[in-house]
């Protein structure tokens, strides 16, 4: 799966620095998905200073394998 993230540059760096993403999930099923962000890109916009971060995300699997 690809997602995108904006942000500045403190909440772009605060991301990139945590290896496991946790992700909340709908009421009825597993409440807690952790993904692992891979293949990331990182662009700038010149006339503002947001910051967007591309990636993929790969599930974890409960024994820290990837799905």
């Amino acid at each position: 799966m690809r997602v995108c993230f904006y942000g500045t540059n403190e909440e772009i760096t605060r991301l990139c620095e945590r290896p496991v993403l946790a992700v909340l999930g709908p009421r009825h099923a597993q409440p807690v998905l952790a993904f692992e962000l891979f293949n990331v890109r990182i662009t700038a916009d010149p006339y503002q200073s947001m910051f967007r971060l591309a990636a993929d995300l790969n599930e974890v699997q409960e024994r820290g394998e990837r799905d």
